[in-house]
């Protein structure tokens, strides 16, 4: 059995490194071989009833021999080194695909990985991309100091490919930590519980919801990271009891530290926080006051519940101490630093709750399909559908903030927004291994199947690596490929001159004008601004900042702070229905009007310096 196991824990790394083509019928194919596993062995345990051999059964069924125990961590050791392999295969493909198709446009990528640069420049979260005047700082769109834990790979991993790194590199090590944690708590009752510990590294190794934060190429993704941090450690409050007079200390400051790395990961991670541990205060709340109420009892009864108190003070100490954090620091993101400087400058977070969407988007689905969602995060956790009470409704109440947004992928849980819900389905299914919950072969592969049915469903689990350029000329784009070669090397050299008027022969891109004389680097990094036409910006070197085109209306502000302001456009390249080429020439008009002047152009990009602003 444990070798089926390993094999299926399998199939999402293969997937990986598999033709897109094969990936549905594959897919159904695991579906439906479990679907059989699941009607063969509910009649098996339908037929032992009724032999009146039950307990014979509940005892051998899914357990696992010791010979199974003993290579199990070797199977597993394979199963993550296979895992990490193929994610990192897939990881290069689908981001080299995405680029070459131009397809990181300005927000999300290129504005998140630009506030990495800005922060590893000594500039603070300062963004051009969330903010209006261009000068504003992103911690007043979203709250996430958090994210500059991302910043080494912006600033070890060259043109703009860091946080790609970064993201796949902290999805890749979460998922591992969780399998680990699964496994360091199910090793010493392995033949009792074993088969739990199996189906929740299946439901780890092709987790949907996982893989979704982890190609979202979004700094999110370090909930999965830092959420795995804090339940750890919170796990851990019993064991203080047993150990040293200090020991509560270290372990309190240690909780604390670890509150505080997981809420500064976005404002509302608090907010889950509060919501999935509510009904385990008012689960407290309600045995404390019952035994309270027949504290007359026996001194036998008694002793049990002096016992069985200390555990819940335990608890109830870590849980005033997280619910006092998680409301200091609440109250210090909603109502106290949006006191300090001037949130005009930045795109606030309710703005973009309430603003309105395009019409190509997907509607918000109806109760029906949020029902669905639902059932499949729960089942995706390895809960056992509802086994895990508590847990079931906390995430319950953190879904509710799904269920009545009228944001279509924050609604329906895509890409990223499964950040609110997946640490805690992780956790819940931690608690499920630990519990004496039973489970039975039948219903682990009924799990597995739901797990590989939706899977079957999904187009886009995993991406396809090979992606469709979505522009109508080819030859455009392969020009602009070209052109490419030379703009950085423009941007970053000394100039003798600008150019006036109209380019001719001197602007020919196998002549061009400037010498190749590099600016010093180390000196005028932070200097080299860039507007930057929104399907280019991941092509332009990581050594200038990058500003959105539409940000040349506040050049004049900007620049000020610039050794050099450039600005780089290709208006024929472009989506005529998210952005027109009239939008384009539009801000090329107003470069025009600020006296912007030739410098470079190529076969379809052409590369314009504005005037020194002092």
């Amino acid at each position: 059995m444990v070798y089926l196991f390993f094999l299926f824990s399998l199939v999402s790394p293969f997937l990986f490194i598999s033709p897109k083509n094969f990936h549905a019928p594959f897919q159904k194919g695991v579906f439906l071989f479990l679907f059989f596993l699941t009607i063969l062995n509910f009649w098996k345990e339908k037929k032992a009833k009724s032999e009146a051999k039950l307990n014979e059964s509940t005892t051998n069924i899914g357990l696992l021999s010791d010979k199974q125990i003993t290579i199990l961590p070797y199977l597993l050791f394979v199963s993550c080194i296979f895992f990490f392999i193929t994610s990192t295969y897939h990881a290069f493909h689908l981001t080299k695909s995405l680029a070459d198709a131009f397809l990181f446009q300005d927000a999300d990528y290129i504005g998140i990985s630009d506030i990495l640069l800005s922060i590893s420049r000594g500039e603070g979260f300062t963004s051009g991309y969330y903010s209006p005047s261009g000068e504003g700082s992103y911690l007043h769109h979203h709250f996430a100091p958090g994210m500059l834990v991302l910043t080494p790979f912006v600033s070890w991993v060259p043109e703009r490919w860091g946080l790609a790194v970064a993201v796949f590199f902290v999805y890749q090590l979460a998922t591992i930590l969780w399998i680990l944690w699964a496994y360091q708590i199910s090793k010493h009752h392995l033949k009792e519980n074993g088969i739990k510990f199996l189906t929740f590294w299946i439901l780890l190794a092709n987790q949907l919801y996982l893989y979704r934060i982890g190609s979202s190429f979004h700094f999110e993704v370090l909930v999965l990271l830092f959420g795995f941090f804090f339940f750890y450690i919170w796990e851990q409050r019993e064991k203080i009891q047993k150990g040293p007079f200090r020991s509560p200390w270290i372990y309190y400051n240690v909780l604390t530290l670890s509150i505080v790395l997981y809420l500064s990961q976005k404002e509302d991670i608090g907010i889950y926080l509060l919501l999935f541990f509510l009904p385990t205060v008012l689960g407290i709340s309600y045995n404390l006051w019952k035994k309270k109420k027949n504290e007359n009892r026996d001194a036998q009864q008694s002793s049990g519940s002096v016992r069985d108190n200390s555990k819940e003070k335990a608890t109830i100490r870590s849980l005033t101490l997280v619910y006092s954090i998680v409301f200091v620091w609440l109250s210090f993101v909603f109502f106290i630093y949006p006191m300090f400087g001037d949130r005009s400058e930045s795109v606030s977070w309710t703005q973009t709750l309430t603003q309105e969407y395009h019409s190509v988007f997907k509607q918000v689905t109806g109760a029906k399909k949020s029902f669905q969602i639902f059932l499949e995060l729960i089942v995706s956790g390895g809960l056992g559908i509802f086994q895990m009470i508590p847990e079931v409704i906390g995430i319950g109440l953190i879904y509710a903030t799904h269920i009545f947004s009228s944001r279509p992928w924050h609604h329906e849980v895509y890409t990223y927004y499964s950040y609110t819900l997946v640490p805690f389905i992780l956790y819940s299914g931690i608690l499920w291994i630990r519990s004496e919950k039973k489970l039975t072969l039948s219903f682990a592969f009924l799990i597995l199947t739901c797990l590989f049915w939706k899977n079957s469903l999904d187009q886009n689990y995993p991406l396809d690596p090979k992606i469709e350029s979505p522009w109508k000329i080819p030859m455009i784009q392969k020009e602009i490929q070209s052109d490419l070669k030379e703009v950085n090397l423009t941007l970053i050299s000394t100039h003798k001159g600008p150019i006036f008027g109209e380019p001719k022969e001197k602007l020919n891109p196998k002549n061009p004008t400037y010498s190749n004389e590099p600016l010093d680097l180390k000196e005028n990094t932070n200097r080299i601004f860039v507007f930057a036409q929104y399907n280019l910006s991941f092509y332009i070197t990581d050594k200038a900042t990058t500003f959105p085109l539409e940000q040349i209306q506040n050049s004049s502000s900007i620049c000020k702070k610039a050794n050099v302001c450039y600005v780089v456009m290709a208006p024929e390249f472009t989506d005529e229905i998210l952005w027109p080429k009239s939008r384009i020439l539009e801000y090329k008009k107003e470069l025009e009007n600020q006296k912007g002047v030739f410098l470079w152009k190529g076969k379809q990009i052409e590369v314009r310096k504005l005037p020194q602003r002092n």
